[in-house]
């Protein structure tokens, strides 16, 4: 393996992890969109304080970090061209394990992560929503965002878990079909 076979392997495992962060920002941008129809509908619920620049700065970010994480993925190995020296093409490295080994490891940590950091919340936010539903109290539109894109987290966070093998398949393809898979 070449070092920058492994460059090419960390910019992919970052444009994964910016996908955990752009599910955070979905959120964000629902419950940005929520207040922004709130006002639009009752202009003196928000007093004279405009939506409208939050909700397009959120959706800037969300397409921003969108089309970063679709780089990171798509465009890794002209990325790795960009930030490699001449001798990174060369310079032969041993690691412990192939490629899609390190792929499904990091896709496995990755969930794991993600569902650890999402789980505690979500349980607490899904309690709480079902309290308020049993005592007919209303609920906010920011915490059924909440419960919405965490369950989504979690949801892709298992998926990362389970389908590792097969997403570190499909990461790993070449787009010659003489080009040796490692």
């Amino acid at each position: 393996m070449k070092k920058i076979d492994l460059y090419e392997i960390a910019i992919k495992i970052l444009g994964l992890y910016l996908i955990v962060i752009i599910l955070s920002q979905l959120r964000d941008l629902i419950v940005y969109f929520t207040v922004w129809t709130q006002q639009k509908d009752n202009p003196e619920l928000f007093g004279n304080f405009d939506q409208s620049p939050t909700l397009i700065a959120t959706g800037l970010g969300f397409v921003a970090l969108t089309i970063l994480s679709s780089i990171l993925i798509f465009k890794t190995k002209q990325i790795a061209k960009l930030i490699c020296r001449k001798n990174d093409f060369e310079d032969d490295i041993t690691l412990f394990a192939e490629r899609k080994t390190i792929y499904e490891i990091s896709l496995v940590l990755l969930g794991l992560v993600t569902i650890v950091l999402t789980l505690p919340d979500f349980i607490y936010k899904l309690k709480n929503h079902i309290n308020f539903v049993q005592a007919n109290l209303p609920t906010t539109d920011y915490d059924k965002a909440f419960l919405m894109t965490s369950g989504i987290k979690i949801g892709i966070g298992l998926i990362a878990i389970i389908y590792s093998t097969e997403f570190s398949n499909i990461l790993t393809k070449r787009r010659k079909k003489n080009e040796p898979v490692e």
